[in-house]
């Protein structure tokens, strides 16, 4: 069965986008990776963080308790 067109200016809920069949709920999902990812190019202070700071990683922590 062939998918119909996606409008790029919908706004899907997780419950609708359920209720889709699987084929035009991954052609749905495809155009909006394929739009976040053209914004995560365009700007790039979407991306020029750190997810974590310095402190915030407890790897090297000397209160570390081992299992």
């Amino acid at each position: 069965m062939p998918v119909p067109p996606v409008d790029p200016t919908r706004r899907w809920s997780a419950a609708e986008l359920r209720r889709l069949p699987a084929e035009q709920r991954d052609a749905i999902l495809a155009a909006a990776a394929a739009q976040a990812a053209e914004e995560y190019r365009k700007d790039l202070a979407l991306t020029a963080f750190e997810a974590f700071g310095e402190g915030d990683l407890y790897v090297d922590s000397s209160d570390a308790q081992p299992r």
